[in-house]
């Protein structure tokens, strides 16, 4: 059996951190460190009323992954996303670019809570040259892309510019899977 571990990556509605902003979309992404294949796995949109979260954070979300409120209504309860992504991580390995970002802001509260749930790898970014690393936790999704543009050579053109959770979790895999085959990870 291969070793797998859960890339996990998410798009919040402002740049502060729970419990100022909330994840508003999250996805994961399986990765199969020994073929070196990844697989999105869950990729869901979570239900926030667009007028009570506000134009800041409403212009926020269109800024920084091109999320509507048109979009953020179509979305799912937030219990039935929490329950599913939980069902897919429980017990697993997990990982993410910025360990700050998912985990320390948003992870390690309720209702995300992945306390001795799972096992935290180190952030991906953790041996990347200075410049790839994120100064700030809310500069990670630039910072992924400019590393996946940088570093994967032929990588998926599609990706390149994908703002929204579920590319940045497909990034995230090949840049593990980059530093893997380098001996930094």
């Amino acid at each position: 059996m291969s070793e797998e571990v859960h890339i996990i990556q998410a798009v919040a509605t402002g740049p502060n951190g729970f419990p100022y902003d909330e994840i508003i979309e999250i996805a994961v992404c399986r990765a199969d460190l020994d073929a070196r294949t990844s697989e999105l796995v869950c990729e869901s949109l979570i239900f926030y009323d667009p007028r009570k979260l506000g134009k800041p954070k409403l212009d926020y979300l269109s800024e920084a992954a091109g999320i509507t409120g048109e979009a953020i209504y179509a979305g799912e309860a937030e219990a039935d996303v929490v329950g599913r992504v939980m069902g897919i991580i429980e017990g697993e390995s997990i990982a993410c670019y910025d360990a700050r970002q998912e985990f320390g802001r948003y992870m390690t509260c309720a209702p995300w809570d992945i306390t001795h749930r799972t096992t935290v790898m180190p952030s991906i970014s953790a041996r990347m040259p200075i410049s790839l690393r994120c100064k700030h936790p809310q500069d990670e999704p630039d910072i992924i892309r400019k590393a996946y543009r940088r570093l994967i050579k032929g990588g998926d053109p599609s990706l390149r510019n994908g703002r929204r959770a579920g590319d940045l979790a497909r990034m995230s895999a090949a840049l593990m899977f980059h530093m893997i085959d380098k001996g930094k990870y």
